[in-house]
């Protein structure tokens, strides 16, 4: 198992309160919205901690008038002096959270009144460390709904092991206990994307309990150009990296996993090799090659990807693709000293 330091946290937890955690970055159109849901959240034992990550588009000015709107609750401003991603951001709020909760709020993303309520219960009931629900997703521009986005009975029946199907836990739908973080460490800052996956995964095989709620309690919005999840191609890369890494851990051992990480590397690859970089900015046709010899590795008998691979070096020439980046932002003390916004005691 791949394993992280533990999270310290400076301020002593407060029974009842959920710190909401919200990383941003040119998000200020979104993130009214995003504030306007938390507000009117039925469960009112909150604060929030906001991390501009690198950019300047008026975010701070933004939370300010929020905070203002709110002076009985704690409300926290940082910037990053330049853009870190979204997991050193999290984990930077992370060390500011004083929750008994930890709720992971997109900028993007949308709660309905009962989101907070629905997890706070369901988690005192239960005496389980996470729980997630459905999203509705939403379109950008004319908010359509897209359809939905949750595990299906089968998937929850192969808990943890259909995760490396695909990614069904959505940060915007869960509450974790704050303890959970000390224990299984923060999220892993080399990667751009697929950093969520990484952590439930580990989350599942440190034995913390995973609970699914009914319903649907977040929107969750797609479509829009500063997503992550609009580069499909680097996304479905990152996605079979992050889950080899955990391929061989005793508790995953199984045909139905090795097959899994081959059709992801698969289908990166395929996407790499047909998507139009005007369609997706991460397509690179020069990763395709590897991408499928990795995935005839984890499946030899599918010689297919073998064939493939080498048609695509031959055509595009071969790139190694996307590892876990090298440089990794340590959470440093002038970070923390950034100017925030004034909040309760």
């Amino acid at each position: 198992m791949d394993r992280h330091p533990p999270l310290h946290f400076p301020y002593p937890e407060t029974p009842g309160l959920v710190s909401v955690i919200t990383p941003t970055r040119n998000g200020r159109r979104f993130l009214s919205e995003a504030l306007e849901g938390l507000a009117g959240q039925a469960y009112g034992n909150w604060e929030l901690i906001v991390v501009e990550d690198g950019s300047q588009d008026g975010a701070e000015e933004l939370v300010r008038q929020f905070a203002a709107a709110h002076p009985g609750r704690r409300v926290v401003y940082r910037r990053n002096p330049e853009s870190c991603g979204a997991a050193y951001s999290r984990n930077l709020a992370f060390t500011e959270s004083r929750g008994e909760y930890v709720a992971f709020l997109d900028c993007d993303d949308r709660w309905f009144p009962s989101h907070l309520q629905a997890c706070v219960e369901s988690l005192r009931d239960s005496g389980d460390d996470l729980v997630y629900s459905t999203v509705v997703m939403f379109a950008d521009i004319d908010t359509r709904p897209l359809g939905v986005w949750g595990p299906t009975g089968h998937e929850l029946k192969d808990f943890p092991r259909s995760l490396f199907g695909r990614s069904f836990v959505t940060p915007s739908a869960t509450v974790l206990r704050r303890r959970v973080l000390g224990d299984v460490g923060g999220w892993d800052q080399r990667y751009a994307c697929c950093e969520d996956t990484d952590f439930w995964i580990r989350t599942a095989l440190a034995g913390k309990r995973f609970r699914y709620l009914g319903g649907v309690h977040c929107l969750y919005r797609k479509e829009h150009g500063g997503a992550l999840t609009e580069r499909i191609a680097e996304t479905a890369e990152v996605f079979s990296v992050v889950t080899a890494r955990y391929r061989n851990d005793p508790l995953l051992l199984s045909k139905r996993v090795d097959r899994w990480i081959a059709n992801s590397c698969e289908c990166a690859a395929g996407l790499h090799s047909y998507k139009r970089t005007a369609d997706d900015p991460s397509s690179r046709p020069e990763r395709a090659a590897y991408l499928y010899y990795r995935a005839w590795l984890q499946r030899p008998k599918r010689v297919r990807n073998l064939l493939r691979g080498a048609y695509c070096a031959l055509r595009y020439g071969v790139s190694r693709g996307v590892q876990p980046s090298e440089r990794t932002h340590a959470i440093a003390p002038k970070a923390l000293e950034a100017t925030g916004v004034p909040r309760a005691a």
